[in-house]
């Protein structure tokens, strides 16, 4: 089964052993992703012929050639777009040709109208067959989508759910010695509350920064916010902040996953829109107790009460309290932390991704002959 993979971006550490599970599986990927991306090399080590092209926008002209001239060179059975950018292209260097089935992949909720003229060289693309949700949460919000208020846009049977998986041992620390948090003027006695997120408004930063000042404990707590600065919404809630020096935004760390290994808590407040959130898989992994809200795919990953705490979106005070049952309870914290660790384990794995995967390009190859393939996007 050979399958064309689209990235317009890198592919993640999740991503690139799926597709070496794939590859194990009997599934021979050709790869198109962005040049320099850490995860080529260990692509071609695993036998996959991989392709780095810069896409630079919804309509590249010089990948729309490249992707006509890969179709004619090669016999593939199926097409997966992981990203959005790089199945426009696709959708229109296939203008007026056969295609082989399309599968597109889709991992936060939102920005998906009938009447942006791109939506129809993505997901609603006739040539789409079946879009990959990263959770739930996403699933839901294409079947409630809906075409002038009556008309549904997608189908029960168009739209599954697969969970991006993740192996924990990806995220141990081993052997480390030297705390990363000790370099901020963090004190090792201190507890850390750690949210590691692009800093936007629907990320609920504002509102995390007004939780610090709700706290009960008497503990010495601190914040610790890693993240490109995308949007300003929270500026105003630190400068108010009494609590402004015990809260550190560090900007974008390449060390963030060890970091979250020294977080007492690790929390992602998000407001809306929320995918399934790595870092959080990244702290959960590291056996550190997460403080999520009922956003998007979050209470999905976080089961209430056993394997975290799950708080309801934008409300700062509800964030204290979890914050302080976590914080003053050490017992509590690690059992939670614990489970975690084994939620991940159990219900987000690679190997589980990789064999939904496998069934589902079997499921579609099955169902499709030539006649059935549409000619026009």
């Amino acid at each position: 089964m050979n399958v064309l993979c689209l990235f317009d971006t890198g592919v993640d550490l999740a991503e690139c052993h799926q597709l070496i599970g794939l590859k194990q599986a009997g599934v021979t990927p050709y790869v198109i992703c962005k040049p320099g991306t850490a995860r080529i090399a260990e692509l071609r080590a695993a036998g996959i012929e991989v392709e780095p092209i810069e896409i630079r926008s919804k309509v590249d002209l010089a990948l729309i050639r490249r992707l006509r001239q890969l179709m004619r060179e090669h016999q593939f059975d199926l097409i997966h777009a992981f990203r959005k950018r790089a199945m426009s292209n696709y959708s229109l260097a296939m203008i007026g040709q056969k295609s082989p089935p399309v599968i597109a992949y889709r991992g936060i909720i939102g920005n998906l109208s009938y009447w942006d003229p791109f939506a129809w060289l993505t997901f609603l693309n006739p040539r789409v067959r079946r879009i990959i949700c990263v959770c739930e949460a996403v699933r839901k919000y294409f079947l409630q989508k809906r075409l002038l208020f009556f008309f549904s846009l997608f189908d029960e049977k168009k739209v599954v759910r697969i969970y991006k998986g993740h192996r924990v041992e990806w995220y141990a620390q081993p052997g480390k010695s030297e705390r990363i948090l000790s370099r901020f003027g963090i004190p090792e006695s201190a507890r850390v509350i750690g949210c590691i997120s692009r800093i936007k408004a629907r990320k609920g930063i504002r509102e995390l920064i007004q939780a610090m000042e709700l706290l009960k404990t008497d503990q010495e707590v601190h914040l610790v916010i890693l993240g490109r600065i995308e949007d300003s919404h929270y500026r105003q809630a630190l400068e108010r902040s009494p609590c402004r020096d015990r809260i550190h935004l560090l900007g974008f760390h390449p060390d963030a996953a060890q970091m979250a290994a020294e977080f007492d808590v690790i929390t992602l407040p998000s407001l809306r829109r929320e995918g399934l959130p790595r870092a959080v898989i990244e702290g959960m992994s590291q056996a550190i107790p997460p403080v999520v809200t009922d956003a998007g795919g979050s209470p999905e990953l976080v089961e209430d009460g056993v394997s975290g705490l799950v708080v309801p979106p934008g409300d700062p005070t509800a964030l204290a309290r979890a914050f302080d049952v976590l914080l003053r309870d050490e017992a509590l914290r690690q059992a939670m932390g614990a489970a975690a660790r084994q939620r991940i384990i159990e219900c987000f794995s690679v190997d589980d991704t990789v064999r939904a995967t496998l069934v589902l390009y079997q499921e579609v190859l099955a169902e499709s002959s030539p006649e059935s393939q549409p000619s026009l996007v």
